[in-house]
């Protein structure tokens, strides 16, 4: 179980507000996103200490940084994130509500089985982020991960590229070199493994229950496949897939994925 006092708690809650009005002031967050990033950032904070919060604020940094280059570029395949790339809760909590459960198990439980798995977890979050954003940016047509002969639109859900899973390797890299440099368990060399494998066993759940099991549509305006319910301003007409599963809940479950795959290689490593 993890102590804490009053005034560091205090302290630490100031620095995920300032974090989030940041946030929030960049257009990085709308409003419900701003609420959500606190509940996160402070569990994840307070359970985890220092250590934690840097790894989720790099992941935040990089899916913001992907998410706006060649922003235009991606609006114009109809793909890029809603609302000019601010995150909403829906967003927030699909992509860090499993690593805000794990520090709040930290923070009662203790333990390094829950820093393992937020490492699972926050690598699965990264890598399924930049593959999104990156593998936009690909010049060859995406395939669809359950028929490879198949081509898709780019932004199809499910569908993988080259360049989209060097990205997914490269965030779980970073995510993983970076634990490492922080200390947020004991492990050495073990938690770039972890973030690696977290990481990408997370980031293909998340394109395999995109393909099969995701809710599809597409535009009735412009034609393009679109994941939400909303776009051009006008309803999406639901194409395949399970109506009650949405992106956001995808999300969800492969963090959840990356967190139990990172558990399974640590304890499977020497």
């Amino acid at each position: 179980m993890t102590s804490i006092g009053p005034i560091d708690a205090l302290i630490q809650l100031a620095v995920v507000l300032i974090f989030a009005l940041i946030a929030i002031a960049s257009k990085s967050i709308d409003k419900g996103g701003f609420l959500a990033s606190v509940f996160v950032g402070y569990s994840i904070l307070i359970g985890g200490g220092w250590e934690w919060f840097a790894v989720v604020a790099t992941f935040f940094t990089l899916g913001v940084g992907f998410t706006y280059y060649k922003y235009e570029y991606k609006e114009s395949l109809g793909s890029a994130q809603e609302k000019g790339g601010a995150r909403n809760w829906p967003n927030i909590i699909a992509n860090g509500g499993v690593a805000a459960v794990l520090g709040l198990c930290e923070l009662i439980f203790g333990g390094s089985i829950f820093a393992i798995m937020y490492l699972g977890a926050m690598a699965a979050a990264a890598a399924d982020t930049v593959a999104t954003e990156v593998g936009l940016l690909s010049h060859s047509s995406p395939r669809l991960i359950t028929h490879l002969r198949t081509r898709v639109s780019p932004g199809t859900s499910g569908g993988v590229t080259a360049l989209g899973f060097i990205g997914s390797l490269l965030a779980s890299l970073i995510i993983g070199i970076l634990a490492l440099v922080v200390g947020i368990v004991d492990g050495g060399v073990k938690l770039i493994i972890v973030a690696l494998f977290g990481g990408v066993v997370g980031s293909l759940g998340d394109s395999l229950l995109g393909a099969d099991v995701q809710r599809k549509g597409y535009c009735t305006v412009c034609g393009k496949p679109s994941e939400g319910t909303i776009h051009c301003g006008e309803k999406v007409s639901a194409s395949s897939g399970s109506r009650f599963i949405d992106n956001n809940i995808v999300n969800l479950i492969a963090t959840a994925i990356g967190a139990v795959a990172g558990l399974l290689i640590a304890l499977v490593l020497p």
